[in-house]
């Protein structure tokens, strides 16, 4: 396997400057539709308990959640740091949410609203438990691993915006390096089989 040389690795890192982060960026629209899927079950349930003012302030909450997530996959996007860590805030909001709702509901059997055509007993309110805390989890899951990403390609990015931006390294030459070597392997591999055609087999 042919080693990846200096010049490639420059023109790699540089395409960063064109091409943004849409692996970061779709994980952490991912984590937003597994907490739609959350909330939307959530917010079914008809108990007096999800009746109060605390779940006014949970729909806050969940707003506040999508609106930040959202921000910060157009921020990872572009290589910003900050809202890597914005996602992992939001990730460990995410897992310390089962244990309110979902947890109580579980404790006290109120997980019957119904989902996908079943339609749970008291007794069986553990399935919707488990559904929230799949939702829940998987959210933070993407939600991390955006972030990671993220802050993966911002630093990588920054790092070489600091070297080109100093002098350091120098993308033109680079090229012009490139299509130098890439000239020279055709002129070699032209003169190849006029060389071959003296031989004697």
């Amino acid at each position: 396997m042919k080693d990846v040389s200096f010049e490639n690795q420059v023109i790699k890192h540089d395409i960063l400057r064109y091409k943004k982060n849409k692996l970061a960026q779709s994980l952490a629209i991912l984590g937003l539709v597994f907490n739609c899927l959350y909330f939307m079950l959530l917010y079914a349930y008809t108990d007096k308990y999800f009746q109060t003012i605390t779940i006014g302030f949970s729909v806050i909450i969940t707003l506040v959640i999508l609106l930040t997530t959202f921000l910060s996959s157009e921020g990872v996007k572009n290589y910003n740091k900050v809202y890597t860590y914005v996602l992992l805030v939001i990730a460990a909001f995410q897992i310390f949410r089962i244990f309110g709702y979902p947890l109580y509901g579980l404790r006290n059997k109120l997980l019957t609203v119904g989902y996908f055509g079943f339609y749970p007993t008291p007794e069986q309110s553990w399935v919707e438990f488990v559904i929230l805390t799949v939702y829940l989890c998987a959210s933070a899951g993407c939600l991390i691993a955006a972030a990671v990403i993220g802050w993966i390609q911002a630093q990588r990015f920054e790092k070489f915006s600091k070297k080109a931006e100093s002098g350091e390294i120098d993308v033109m030459a680079a090229i012009k390096k490139l299509d130098a070597d890439e000239q020279a392997e055709k002129q070699e591999a032209a003169a190849q089989p006029a060389e071959n055609n003296g031989e004697v087999l």
